[in-house]
């Protein structure tokens, strides 16, 4: 999975996001639920680690992922955003 840093929603415009978007999907393609938590959260705890992931990023992507999910999706993502910013 990219670094969070490359999704700062505010200095992307909604095609880039978009593109972003569609790669994370192709990587991801097939895959598990619990496999896609699981590899964001992966590169959460290593942003986190090193530095270079702040509550900001995490908010930034999920606002950037929001619109396009359906409720259920939606409560998914709070409950891994949630699970990030307490590491």
């Amino acid at each position: 999975m990219r670094n969070f840093n490359n999704f700062e929603g505010n200095k992307q415009n909604n095609g880039d996001a978009f593109n972003v978007l569609k790669g994370f999907a192709k990587q991801y393609e097939g895959a598990s639920e619990q496999d896609i938590i699981s590899a964001i959260l992966k590169e959460a705890e290593k942003g986190k680690r090193n530095g270079t992931l702040k509550d900001s990023d995490i908010d930034n992507f999920a606002n950037m992922l929001y619109p396009m999910l359906n409720a259920a999706q939606r409560k998914q993502l709070e409950k891994v955003v949630k699970t990030i910013k307490q590491k």
